[in-house]
């Protein structure tokens, strides 16, 4: 589930996990958090636009809910790293209409969301992931 639309970010550091995925620290307009990156570690740390995606399958009152603040946002705690914006959705008369998260100038495929209750188009949620399961992508404009 990649986006189209590149964002500008700062990658601040790297550190590795046990299961070996190379994180970083990456820092946004709208909050930090860590991610796994997906390109050549010697060029990660700086300023680079970049791709999300998000390898996670998604449920409402699971891991996406709605938001109780209206404005974009990444943070990260204990729990994992949450990231708030808009909700969108593709292809209405469906059933199970494809969904995406608009944050900060990105546009993030969500794919399906099971259990997402009738009516949520352009509505504020929040989505929870592991950074392991955060993958971004530099992008050469």
């Amino acid at each position: 589930m990649r986006n189209d639309d590149p964002v500008l970010v700062q990658v601040e550091r790297l550190s590795r996990n046990p299961g070996d995925a190379r994180l970083v620290t990456v820092r946004s307009s709208v909050g930090s958090v860590s991610a796994s990156w997906c390109g050549n570690l010697e060029a990660a740390a700086g300023e680079h636009h970049i791709e999300w995606e998000l390898d996670e399958e998604f449920r409402w009152g699971f891991n996406c809910s709605p938001a109780t603040v209206e404005e974009p946002c990444l943070h990260q705690d204990e729990r994992g790293v949450f990231s708030r914006g808009r909700l969108g959705l593709t292809g209405f008369e469906s059933e199970e209409p494809f969904a995406h998260l608009e944050l900060a100038g990105a546009v993030i495929d969500l794919g399906h969301i099971d259990g997402l209750p009738h009516g949520m188009a352009g509505t504020w949620v929040e989505i929870n992931l592991r950074p392991e399961q955060i993958k971004i992508y530099p992008y050469r404009i």
